[in-house]
């Protein structure tokens, strides 16, 4: 009985202990590959940067080894790809990216594990990987789920300027109003006026351009912005206002009493607030009278505008001490000790 355990101990003994040897050994391979990783791309670096700048037209020479050329150029290009200037530049990264990753990244879009497929998507988009994009389209028709995958797949898409992503866009109820506007940031300028003629375009599409139309300011979407103040969506029209106060600017000052005096507490604040931020002292008896206003940010918004207005001291000073409403009186207060501010 004691020989048998101490048999079965021994053997136990040695199988731990070629398991551990086993362990030691891929360990120290794993170091001795990732030196070899690390000391070729530091002799591949001066060379390639010289080369991707265009002061050389001789590409340098890679290791043979495949992991280890896939590892120099996806550093090499990772740095490279976000201090890219001229488009000669970007032309000879696409190419170097090409020519040493795209063979990989199909495969790996194919048959890779699910992180795999996400990270060469990523390196897809950031080394604009343009001749990829049919492979790009396959696949996210075959993503099963609504996940990380799918939406890289889409922002892929949209940075190499497929229209084929635009019904994808339109369509899929799932996609959040951030993401949208992820999308809409990589779109051509073209895809945007398509999107802007584009009829019947549900509401979290519309939403997000209206909020990315306000983010980014330019003045070329204005009209679209002003058109969707006549929405029959509330929500359209006060992403529509917000949009106003980031642009600073209202075409239609006439058609602003509309909203300073609508049954809803959100168009009135946000009317409140673009009268302060155009200066209009027309509507300075409307703010007055909203500085008493039931809800505590449309009377914020008020008391903040008159603040804006040409005699905004004087004003905001009435307020405070003669207005007939306590809350006004508090908020007018409150507002001469503040420095003004709007957010959308």
């Amino acid at each position: 009985m004691v020989t048998a355990v101490l048999w079965v101990s021994g053997v136990f003994f040695v199988l731990q202990l070629i398991l551990l040897t086993g362990i030691a050994i891929n360990k120290n391979r794993s170091i001795r590959l990732e030196g070899r990783k690390q000391q070729a791309y530091r002799q591949a670096l001066g060379p390639y940067i010289v080369y991707l700048s265009g002061e050389s037209d001789v590409q340098p020479r890679l290791p043979k080894d495949k992991s280890i050329k896939i590892f120099i150029i996806e550093k090499l290009l990772s740095g490279y790809s976000q201090n890219v200037n001229s488009e000669a530049e970007k032309e000879r990264m696409k190419m170097t990216a090409d020519e040493h990753l795209q063979s990989h990244y199909m495969q790996v879009l194919r048959k890779g594990s699910w992180s795999e497929r996400v990270n060469v998507l990523y390196f897809m988009e950031d080394f604009m990987m343009t001749s990829l994009k049919d492979q790009v389209w396959e696949h996210i028709q075959a993503v099963p789920e609504r996940d990380e995958e799918y939406r890289q797949s889409m922002r892929v898409l949209a940075s190499f300027g497929d229209e084929r992503v635009l019904p994808f866009m339109i369509y899929d109820q799932s996609l959040s109003i951030g993401f949208t506007k992820e999308l809409l940031r990589r779109f051509p300028a073209a895809f945007i006026d398509r999107l802007k003629t584009t009829e019947s375009l549900p509401s979290g599409v519309l939403t997000a351009m209206l909020s990315y139309f306000g983010e980014t300011g330019f003045y070329e979407h204005l009209p679209f912005v002003e058109a969707n103040l006549n929405s029959e969506d509330k929500e359209i029209r006060l992403k529509a206002l917000a949009a106003l106060t980031q642009y600073r600017y209202y075409s239609d000052h006439d058609s602003l009493e509309r909203f300073i005096t609508s049954s809803l507490w959100e168009e009135r604040m946000y009317g409140a607030r673009l009268a302060g931020l155009l200066n209009l002292s027309r509507y300075s008896p409307q703010l007055m009278e909203l500085a008493g206003d039931g809800n505590w940010w449309v009377r914020f918004a008020a008391c903040e505008a008159l603040k804006r207005l040409p005699d905004g001291e004087i004003l905001l000073e009435f307020a405070a001490e003669e207005h007939q409403d306590p809350y006004a009186r508090d908020m007018a207060k409150q507002l001469r000790t503040l420095r003004t501010g709007v957010t959308a």
